[in-house]
């Protein structure tokens, strides 16, 4: 039995916006209020991480960032890059069981399937907007303030968010039918995560295999961040402009995906 319910342009995107709204409430009302120490493993957990991080790799391995951060700024390095790609990997990784999760929703008939994956992501974008703000604080602490460049992250969100529903469309649509499927995108994300220069710079790669890093389409991400944060340079404006081409072909590509497979959820459910 053939399940088409699929959202197919903006307009109909705008029609369930109450519908997206209530999802990602709930979910951050889970996330902040539904657990005591909810604000600890959405906040302070992940400030652990990047202090365990920094203790690794600064303290005990000595790793140099350059510039004038210096070793001692090693965490702001860090948490600079872990903001966009803790944002892509939480996404990455919910969504691509949440119609699994969610079969009772996808079996109805008229409920819009397209709005799982894409809560998934709004609400991990959130998460992530609350966790530059407490960053941003941070900086101002330490007294190494962030960039008035900052501002212009504004620009790059919209292709993080492209981007990151493009691989949530792929891997949630792909699960419904090989249900490895969650289970290869974790291994592959952590990967990726170390072939992105997140805990260590780029200059810290032999040159030799420097193009390959750049082929990563995280790479560019990550330097905008720390451009716009700290109002350095970016390695490459060609990097840029590469991720955005990256991003559109990865989010049209996860919605012809989702337009093929999605009327066979019900069934596979």
């Amino acid at each position: 039995m053939s399940n088409d319910r699929t959202i197919t342009s903006g307009q109909d995107l705008l029609r369930h916006r109450y519908l997206l709204w209530n999802f990602v409430r709930s979910d951050l009302k889970q996330r902040y209020v539904g657990s005591s120490i909810g604000l600890f493993w959405s906040v302070i957990n992940p400030l652990l991480l990047i202090g365990l991080y920094t203790f690794v790799f600064s303290i005990v391995l000595g790793v140099n960032i350059g510039g004038n951060a210096g070793i001692k700024h090693y965490g702001v390095f860090l948490f600079s890059g872990m903001l966009p790609w803790l944002a892509f990997n939480e996404a990455v990784q919910k969504s691509s069981t949440v119609f699994l999760e969610q079969r009772d929703l996808v079996k109805q008939v008229n409920f819009p399937n397209i709005l799982l994956p894409l809560y998934v992501v709004v609400s991990s974008f959130i998460h992530e907007l609350i966790a530059l703000a407490i960053f941003a604080v941070i900086l101002l602490v330490i007294k190494q303030p962030p960039s008035l460049t900052i501002l212009g992250l504004a620009t790059i969100f919209p292709l993080q968010l492209l981007m990151t529903f493009g691989f949530a469309l792929i891997v949630s649509s792909i699960n419904v039918f090989f249900r490895d499927t969650s289970q290869i995108a974790n291994a592959v994300l952590l990967i990726w995560f170390f072939a992105t220069p997140i805990v260590y710079p780029i200059e810290a790669v032999p040159l030799s295999m420097r193009s390959y890093f750049y082929i990563n389409p995280l790479t560019p991400l990550i330097d905008v961040y720390r451009a716009l944060i700290f109002g350095g340079p970016l390695h490459t404006y060609v990097g840029f402009i590469y991720f955005s081409v990256f991003t559109f072909i990865v989010f049209l590509t996860g919605v012809q995906f989702f337009r093929r497979l999605s009327p066979e959820f019900a069934d596979m459910l």
